[in-house]
C-alpha cells in the first residue's frame, strides 16, 4: 500500500485534485479496491457517510484516502459512489477579528477562534536521532509542524442552530496546531441535518488539512489530510 498522502499527491491536492467527500451509493455502502478496476480485490467496506478524502481518477475509479478504527488507509471505489461535500450548500464569512472568524446563512453560524500555544501545559516526547524534533506532544500525534513548537492552536469551534448552541469538545481539536482559520468553509447538509467544517493549515512544512464532521447536533468524526 502507498504511503497515505505523499507529498505528490499532496502537490494534487493543492491544485484543486484533492476533494473531501463521503460514501453515498445506493447499496448504502461502497466496496473499496486495491486498484481502479473491477476485477481487482476488494480490501474493505465503508457505509453511507464515511468521509473520504479524493484525489486522483483512474478512469472511472477515484483513488481515496481514509480512516477506519484509527487506521489511514487507501484504496479505489468507483466515481459515481461518492459525494463532494462542497456539493452542499455554504455559509459564507460575515465577521472577522484577529483570533477568530464567524461564517453565516440563514439561522445557521459557526465560528472558529484560534489562540497561542502556551508549551507549559504540554508534554513533549523527542525524536530519539532528533533530539530538538517533537515526535508527540501529550504522547499524541499532532499536525501543523514539522517537527518544530507549536505556536497556536485551534481553541473552539462553535455552531449557532436557531436557539442551538453546539460546541465541539476539546478531542475533535487535539493536535491540530498552526490553524489558519480564515481559510474555514463549512457546509451543511439539510437532509441528514449534518454540518462540515474544514480547515487548511499550515506553517510550510507542516501542512494539512481536516474536516470535522457535525451529525444532529454532535460530533462524530473528524478526518486529517496532511502532506509530509
Amino acid at each position: 500500500m502507498k504511503k497515505f498522502l505523499s507529498p505528490l499527491l499532496f502537490l494534487c491536492f493543492n491544485s484543486s485534485f484533492g476533494q473531501f467527500a463521503i460514501v453515498n451509493d445506493p447499496d448504502s455502502f461502497v466496496n473499496v479496491r486495491a486498484d481502479g478496476q473491477l476485477t481487482s480485490k476488494v480490501v474493505d467496506r465503508l457505509p453511507n457517510g464515511h468521509l473520504l478524502y479524493c484525489f486522483e481518477n483512474k478512469g472511472n475509479w477515484s483513488d481515496i484516502d481514509y480512516i477506519k478504527k484509527e487506521k489511514e488507509l487507501n484504496g479505489y471505489i468507483y466515481k459515481d459512489r461518492y459525494k463532494l461535500l462542497s456539493d452542499f450548500p455554504a455559509l459564507t464569512i460575515f465577521q472577522k477579528t484577529s483570533t477568530s472568524v464567524s461564517l453565516k446563512k440563514d439561522s445557521f453560524e459557526v465560528t472558529l477562534t484560534d489562540a497561542k500555544f502556551d508549551r507549559k501545559k504540554h508534554r513533549f516526547s523527542y525524536v530519539k536521532e532528533a533530539p530538538g524534533q517533537i515526535e508527540l506532544i501529550d504522547k499524541k500525534r499532532y499536525w501543523g509542524t514539522d517537527g518544530g513548537m507549536p505556536t497556536t492552536q485551534l481553541k473552539s469551534i462553535i455552531i449557532k442552530a436557531g436557539q442551538k448552541r453546539i460546541s465541539l469538545p476539546q478531542q475533535a481539536l487535539h493536535g491540530l496546531y498552526q490553524p489558519d482559520i480564515y481559510s474555514a468553509e463549512v457546509h451543511y447538509d439539510k437532509t441528514n441535518d449534518t454540518f462540515y467544517i474544514e480547515t487548511s493549515n499550515s506553517d510550510g512544512a507542516g501542512s494539512y488539512y481536516v474536516i470535522w464532521k457535525i451529525v444532529k447536533g454532535i460530533y462524530t468524526d473528524r478526518l486529517v489530510a496532511y502532506g509530509f
